[in-house]
């Protein structure tokens, strides 16, 4: 039987010069690493969360089977919301010590290596509510108005 071996993503959070938060994700198995501006975020355990849905998110994109994530942030690995999520997936997440992460914690401070636009969480939520439909990802949304018959009376019980 030939087993699949398991694929480590080391993820994490932090503040770069200017007090912005970024998310990094690290690969080791083949030397990635990403690294994304959040805009209109201001706590870190949000950020943290953000980072591991971006791991996910990831793991998903590339089709990753026996997949990991690592954090430094305990909260975030224990939520049971990001919990689920993995679960849905089969995705492990651990927390680990902050001197194990150095990578993804320098990372996470560095300039950007992609643009807003590339983090494609909707793509994600579509997912995780529509998981049997396949779709067209960064499909045009084109957007029709609907009518819609509003009864105004109340009904006599």
């Amino acid at each position: 039987m030939n087993k699949v071996k398991r694929r480590v993503i080391y993820v994490d959070a932090g503040q770069n010069e200017n007090k912005e938060f970024q998310i990094a994700l690290y690969d080791p198995e083949i030397n990635l690493t990403s690294i994304i501006k959040l805009i209109n975020i201001d706590n870190n355990n949000i950020a943290e969360q953000y980072a591991v849905v971006n791991a996910i998110t990831y793991v998903k994109s590339k089709e990753l089977k026996r997949a990991v994530i690592l954090s430094d942030n305990e909260n975030v690995a224990k939520n049971p919301n990001i919990l689920k999520i993995c679960d849905k997936y089969n995705i492990k997440i651990t927390w680990i010590p902050r001197e194990i992460n150095v990578v993804a914690d320098k990372v996470a401070k560095l300039q950007p290596t992609k643009k807003d636009d590339t983090f494609y969480t909707i793509d994600f939520i579509y997912d995780l509510i529509f998981p049997d439909i396949k779709y067209e990802k960064n499909a045009k949304i084109i957007l029709e108005p609907k009518q819609q018959n509003i009864n105004t009376k109340k009904e006599e019980k």
